[in-house]
C-alpha cells in the first residue's frame, strides 16, 4: 500500500481538542439549563459548522444557540491560553518519517482557519504542512468530500493515491466519498462505535505509530 499523499484532520489527530471542546459544550450548556450527556455531544466530532450549527439550534431554538457558542468558543479560549491544548501523541515522529519519505501532506479541517492556524502553531507544526484546508476554502464541510478533495488538488495527486487520517465517522465518510483510503485513528469514541454507521470496511491504527508503520 503506498501513497502519493496524506492528508490529517486536526481535532483529535492532531491536536488534544476534541476533549476541550466537549468539556466546554457541557459546561456551556449547563450554564443554558440543559444537561446533555458526552454521548449527546458525540455526533459533532468532525462535524461541519453547519451541522454543528443545526444540533445547536434544535437544543437552544432562538439566540440561545448563538450564546451558547459564543460561550463554548470563549472557554475553548480560556483552555488554550491557559496551555491546555496539546499536540496529540506520536505526531511529530509520524510527520518527520513522512518528511524523509518525501511524501507531501496537508490539513483538512472542518474547523474554521483562524482556529486551524492558531492551534497548529500553537503546537508547533504549522509549518510542516505544505496546505491547510479549513472549512472557510469549500462550500460544505464533513461529511461532504470538499476539503479533502480540496486537500488532494493543493498537493497535485489523485484522490485515489491519498491517505486520510481521521478520527470521526463524517470525516471517515468524507475520504470513502472522495475516494480515498481512510485511516481512522480513535479518539473520544471506540472504533465500533464510530463505525457502526460507515457501509464499508476501514483500516483501523489504534494510535498514529501504527500509522507510521505504513511508511517504514
Amino acid at each position: 500500500m503506498t501513497f502519493d499523499g496524506v492528508i490529517f484532520d486536526m481535532d483529535g489527530v492532531l491536536v488534544d481538542s476534541e476533549r476541550m471542546y466537549l468539556r466546554a459544550n457541557m459546561v456551556a450548556g449547563r450554564q443554558q439549563g440543559l444537561t446533555l450527556t458526552a454521548e449527546d455531544y458525540a455526533p459533532l466530532a468532525g462535524a461541519s459548522n453547519a451541522t454543528a450549527n443545526a444540533f445547536f439550534q434544535k437544543y437552544f431554538p432562538g439566540e440561545k444557540a448563538q450564546e451558547f457558542l459564543n460561550d463554548t468558543y470563549a472557554l475553548v479560549d480560556q483552555y488554550v491560553a491557559a496551555g491546555e491544548l496539546a499536540i496529540k501523541p506520536g505526531v511529530k515522529p509520524l510527520l518527520r518519517i513522512l518528511h524523509e519519505a518525501n511524501i507531501p501532506m496537508a490539513v483538512g479541517s472542518s474547523n474554521y482557519g483562524r482556529t486551524v492556524h492558531e492551534f497548529l502553531a500553537k503546537v508547533g507544526i504549522e509549518d510542516e504542512f505544505a496546505h491547510i484546508i479549513t472549512s472557510d476554502d469549500v462550500h460544505a464541510g464533513k461529511p461532504a468530500p470538499d476539503i479533502f478533495l480540496a486537500a488532494a488538488q493543493a498537493l497535485a495527486i489523485p484522490p485515489a493515491r491519498a491517505l486520510v487520517v481521521e478520527d470521526s465517522a463524517n470525516g471517515i465518510q468524507a475520504a470513502l466519498t472522495a475516494k480515498m483510503t481512510p485511516v481512522l485513528v480513535p479518539d473520544l469514541r471506540t472504533a465500533e462505535e464510530i463505525l457502526m454507521d460507515i457501509p464499508q470496511p476501514v483500516l483501523v491504527a489504534p494510535t498514529l505509530t501504527h500509522v507510521a508503520n505504513l511508511f517504514k
